[in-house]
């Protein structure tokens, strides 16, 4: 009786684990806004591994070119489609899903940087306003068939606010 008891507790165990990796984030902002902005096949997600100097230098640049008023708390990356250029375009359905379904409004539009990257960043939310962040790299990355880097990032006011 009690190994048949165990042996029960233990199925559903590994059942409910098991259905927790296709469980969506609890904040899904960034998810949305990337898949909105950059859908799959053309763009695709980068996985955690990939490219790893890239994104934390583009992390930095983030929050330093927002003068630490700032800082990232949620990341998510894409790496677009060999030889795309129209960062515009992504750019443009970024702010279309931020504004038309968030209902954010424009922060900081650093589109035209001499940095190595462009930067939208987007308030929403009344009470407690959220920010969001669109970040996109001039140039291609190395080793990569001419595909730029683009960030989706949830930020806050940095302490020092």
């Amino acid at each position: 009786m009690k190994f048949r008891l165990l042996a029960a507790l233990l199925v559903l165990m590994c059942c409910a684990l098991m259905s927790c990796k296709t469980v969506e984030p609890r904040n899904s902002v960034l998810k949305d806004m990337q898949e909105w902005a950059t859908p799959e096949p053309l763009q695709r997600l980068s996985p955690a591994h990939e490219q790893p100097r890239a994104k934390s230098a583009m992390v930095q640049w983030v929050e330093e070119y927002l003068k630490h008023e700032y800082q990232v708390v949620d990341q998510r990356f894409v790496l677009t489609a060999p030889g795309e250029t129209n960062g515009a375009a992504i750019g443009s359905r970024a702010r279309q899903h931020v504004t038309q379904n968030l209902g954010g409004s424009m922060k900081v539009d650093g589109w035209y940087g001499d940095d190595g990257y462009r930067i939208f960043l987007w308030s929403f939310g009344n009470s407690a306003p959220r920010y969001v962040a669109f970040v996109w790299t001039n140039d291609f990355l190395p080793d990569t068939s001419e595909r730029t880097l683009i960030g989706y990032f949830e930020l806050v006011p940095s302490a020092k606010n």
